[in-house]
């Protein structure tokens, strides 16, 4: 038992480093043919979207994978902590000039999209911060790489790489859309009964991704779809989109068709669609006061088997 405690004490050492020197990188701007730095910005919109959901302290629940992290002899791969709404949902994406310019517009009405522009600008933003978040375990990987050059670590570093050529393919597709020039997505806002939750991702289809992870010159973006959850007032509102080219088998397109309208289902049932969707979901918040209701207790305790699960499963 102490040798296992001391590798795993020096696993989380190593690990903290490299998660250092990935966090220290200067990372740029998502735009194309920007070279500024990026800043950290809000990937779902701070007032009133991310105030309207937090608690009298200001605070919010934020869920987010923590890989490879090894706390007290155990594998938490999923992790929530309070955050002030300054902090919470925050990551360098986009330089200053274009997270002003970009999103001006949208956020003057709160985020909720009135055009198919403005559902581009949303699954955009999700894009770019699921690239973001793999760019960061490349770097990690590449810092474990020079600490130790191990075949498992040179082999999950050339996956990151992997990943983030064909995630940029989304990204770019996503920009030529913004400009006007692609009419292959299809969005589907629902207004939903009211729950206190945000999010923001694009839900890649990690088995487009494995087939062609070890082919290095294969560049079609992945199969994905985008989710937001924005609430607005009284309501839930959820957005979901996808591009119809690399949906090749149509199932994303049936599943943003056939997504049942809030009137259709009984409340248990929708809340727990939600869950199905939060489950698959790296960027989400919520209430901390949602722990208190007894309807959500279940999936809160439940929250990282749930997870592990839908991983597995894939």
């Amino acid at each position: 038992m102490k040798k296992v405690n001391s590798y795993l004490n020096e696993f989380a050492e190593s690990l903290q480093k490299a998660r250092n020197s990935s966090n220290r990188f200067a990372y740029k701007c998502n735009c194309p043919n920007c070279e500024s730095k990026a800043i950290k910005s809000h990937l779902i919109q701070r007032h009133p979207t991310l105030e309207s959901i937090s608690d009298v302290e200001n605070k919010l629940l934020q869920f987010e994978d923590n890989w490879e992290d090894p706390r007290s002899g155990r594998w938490n791969l999923y992790t929530s902590s309070k955050r002030g709404i300054n902090d919470a949902m925050q990551y360098p994406l986009f330089c200053s000039s274009h997270d002003s310019s970009l999103f001006k517009e949208l956020e003057s009405h709160n985020s909720v999209p009135s055009s198919k522009h403005d559902c581009l600008l949303l699954a955009y933003r999700a894009a770019c911060s699921v690239r973001h978040h793999e760019e960061r375990r490349m770097h990690l990987y590449g810092y474990k790489v020079k600490e130790n050059s191990e075949d498992l670590n040179g082999i999950m570093f050339e996956n990151s790489r992997a990943f983030i050529r064909r995630m940029d393919a989304v990204v770019d597709n996503l920009w030529n859309a913004l400009e006007g020039n692609d009419n292959n997505y299809m969005f589907r806002m629902i207004a939903m009964p009211y729950i206190p939750i945000a999010a923001s991702d694009c839900i890649v289809d990690e088995n487009d991704y494995i087939d062609h992870i070890t082919e290095q010159n294969y560049k079609e973006p992945l199969n994905c779809y985008f989710i937001n959850l924005i609430p607005d007032n009284n309501r839930l509102l959820l957005l979901l989109g996808c591009d119809t080219r690399y949906d090749k088998k149509g199932e994303y397109k049936h599943m943003i068709t056939d997504f049942p309208a809030n009137c259709d289902i009984e409340y248990q049932i929708f809340i727990e669609t939600i869950w199905g969707i939060l489950i698959k979901c790296r960027n989400w918040c919520c209430s901390p006061l949602l722990l208190e209701n007894p309807l959500w207790k279940p999936f809160f305790v439940n929250y990282e088997k749930l997870k592990v699960n839908v991983v597995l499963n894939q």
